[in-house]
């Protein structure tokens, strides 16, 4: 293990040129999303760091808020600002329109003196909220944005959202009528109602939609879903197992 997280190390330095890489992996019996944002948290509190950029490896900063980075930061010491998140749809060119993504505003940026910690969510082992509770007044801003990358490939996402399902139901003990309710209205029939992305969001971004095609076959996903199968849980992407 220890050999594999140095190899990480080394990758991740070559692909983004940190100055310090810090891997956290505490190998939990099971997935606790929590458990991990507020180890980030707080190894970042601990090194005196004065913000948290909270993302995930299927998401970017939009190009307009990357290049203004430096300048925007200081009013997250007077703001909780809540961006627009940006849902790709099949095209980094097109964006999800559909009703619960047409004003969706997250906060991912934590300026560390103002945040509180993650133990509110200490119950929550999946989906936890990006940030922890912030001590600031709340703005939102379409401006700048989060790009997320998790429809680019309507295959992978749908065979993902497949298989929280299953996970939930099986580790979790969650009722099939509660998980259908939780993400059937998420995911819309998979109808994103697309909608051009605007230019300065993505200006400059690149992202091949195939890269999520060997994700999928390297998390397994689909032979997951198949084997644990229960029917009344597929009510979307049933063409893709």
């Amino acid at each position: 293990m220890q050999k594999a997280v140095k190899e990480l190390k080394k990758k991740v330095d070559s692909l983004l040129k940190c100055d310090k890489v810090t891997i956290i992996n505490d190998e939990l019996p099971k997935f606790d999303e929590t458990h991990y944002r507020s180890r980030m948290l707080e190894h970042s509190r601990s090194s005196k760091a004065d913000y948290v950029i909270a993302i995930d490896a299927d998401e970017l900063l939009s190009a307009n808020l990357a290049k203004n980075l430096r300048a925007i930061l200081p009013n997250h010491d007077q703001y909780d600002i809540h961006y627009y998140w940006y849902n790709c749809a099949g095209s980094i060119d097109m964006m999800r329109q559909d009703p619960l993504y047409r004003e969706n505003y997250k906060s991912f940026i934590m300026p560390v003196k103002h945040t509180q910690s993650f133990d509110i969510y200490k119950e929550t082992k999946i989906h936890t909220p990006r940030t922890a509770p912030i001590t600031l007044p709340k703005v939102a801003t379409k401006e700048y944005g989060l790009v997320h990358l998790q429809a680019l490939n309507k295959r992978f996402y749908a065979v993902k959202q497949l298989r929280y399902k299953h996970f939930e139901y099986l580790n979790w003990n969650r009722d099939i009528d509660f998980l259908n309710n939780r993400y059937d209205p998420v995911v819309n029939g998979l109808n994103f109602m697309e909608q051009p992305m605007p230019k300065d969001i993505v200006e400059g971004i690149c992202v091949d939609p195939t890269v999520f095609d060997k994700v999928l076959q390297i998390k397994d996903y689909v032979n997951y879903v198949n084997y644990n199968r229960v029917d009344e849980l597929i009510t979307f992407g049933q063409e893709y197992l």
